[in-house]
């Protein structure tokens, strides 16, 4: 008797997995994908302000925005509708393809502890020369202040690299608010615009810090030159300081900097917010920073697509620039290994898959493309309403 429920139970277990796995195979067989419908039918959200319609289906003009939806379907996936029994699929015009991205519970974490103190008197001047690009140079400014409360310095405010592939000749006051960022960290650091005219003839130590280097580094090595010098300069900015095990109010003042004492200049603020109200104007968009630039390509050594001819001009300026210290790259290995930007033709197909429609407005975040139209035609034809800077900003739209 045992053994024959035993036996019913192996059964009922067999039937079991077979039917779980039936259920599996169907649904798998039953999914396929959404055809996009015509802008004229979409959503509120994806739907263009008035002024603006006229303007939008002459760049995407409805025989191209048939061309795209039918490259984007498969010719081997149904059409049918989906039934309410079937699985769920990932449908091109839902919501949450716009969704703010979560938080995931971080915090601020701007504000000081309560055994924070005001800055002791200064023991001399700290001199910043940054490097790199904008967003090196503004990481390199935050270690910056950092740096000279642990040492006890004066900060100039730092100079920016002009002396970077884009020859930038921009002034600190030419980027940022100068004075907002001298006023917000008064509690924190003391910090001038000029070195003093008395100090004009002093000695000045200039130390090329180590990078990642932690409290104990300037603690000890760094502070003890204030013995023999009034002003040290820093030869390098980017990667300094390290970034794990430093006090909490040393990461604060870091985080203090960056969010809140480093703003843009007004007319630059200003100049943002007339490129995004524009952006606005045509609805929801992307902006996107594609990093296909020819320094980027040059330092990356990355060359797929490119002719034989772009590939030694990338060759070239690499070679010719010092501060790249890695002249041979097997362009092959670095894309491989993920270390290569995609390239525009790459980005519209991402986007694509995502399940962005065609009529989505890009703003194009970035520099002159390399290649120009030639490259960018692959992005442009499954997504006409591309925009840059100088369109948008000239109101060519």
């Amino acid at each position: 008797m045992q053994k024959r429920r035993w036996n019913e139970v192996g059964l009922m277990r067999k039937m079991l997995s077979c039917a779980i796995c039936t259920i599996a195979m169907m649904s798998l067989l039953s999914v396929h994908l959404h055809r996009f419908p015509h802008h004229s039918k979409l959503s509120d959200p994806y739907r263009l302000p008035n002024p603006q319609i006229e303007i939008r289906d002459k760049i995407l003009g409805k025989e191209q925005e048939q061309r795209w939806t039918r490259e984007f379907i498969p010719p081997n996936v149904s059409l049918g509708p989906l039934s309410s029994q079937q699985f769920p699929v990932w449908r091109p015009n839902c919501p949450i393809l716009w969704k703010p991205v979560t938080n995931r519970d971080y915090m601020p974490c701007t504000h000081p502890t309560p055994n924070y103190t005001a800055p002791p008197e200064p023991r001399g001047y700290l001199l910043a020369h940054t490097n790199g690009g904008l967003n090196q140079m503004r990481a390199g400014i935050c270690d910056m202040v950092a740096i000279a409360r642990i040492i006890n310095a004066t900060l100039v405010v730092p100079e920016l690299d002009k002396k970077s592939y884009w020859q930038d000749s921009s002034n600190f006051s030419d980027v940022f608010n100068e004075d907002h960022f001298i006023n917000v960290l008064a509690n924190d650091v003391k910090v001038i615009k000029k070195l003093p005219k008395e100090m004009g003839g002093a000695p000045i130590a200039i130390k090329y810090f180590k990078s990642w280097s932690g409290m104990d580094y300037y603690q000890e090595e760094i502070s003890s030159m204030w013995a023999d010098y009034k002003v040290i300069q820093a030869g390098k900015t980017d990667s300094r300081l390290a970034n794990n095990n430093l006090p909490a109010d040393i990461q604060k003042l870091r985080c203090r900097a960056c969010y809140e004492a480093l703003c843009f200049a007004p007319q630059i603020e200003a100049m943002g917010k007339l490129l995004v109200d524009r952006m606005r104007s045509y609805g929801t968009y992307i902006a996107l920073h594609l990093r296909y630039e020819k320094d980027i390509l040059a330092f990356t050594g990355c060359t797929h697509g490119l002719s034989s001819a772009e590939a030694d001009e990338l060759k070239e300026i690499r070679d010719s620039n010092d501060k790249w210290k890695v002249k041979d790259i097997d362009p092959r290995e670095q894309r491989s290994k993920g270390f290569c930007p995609l390239t525009p033709k790459e980005a519209a197909i991402f986007l694509s898959a995502l399940g962005y429609p065609s009529n989505t407005p890009i703003y194009i975040a970035a520099g002159d493309i390399y290649g120009g139209d030639s490259y960018m035609g692959d992005l442009r034809s499954r997504y006409p309403m591309l925009m840059s800077k100088v369109r948008v900003s000239n109101a060519l739209l």
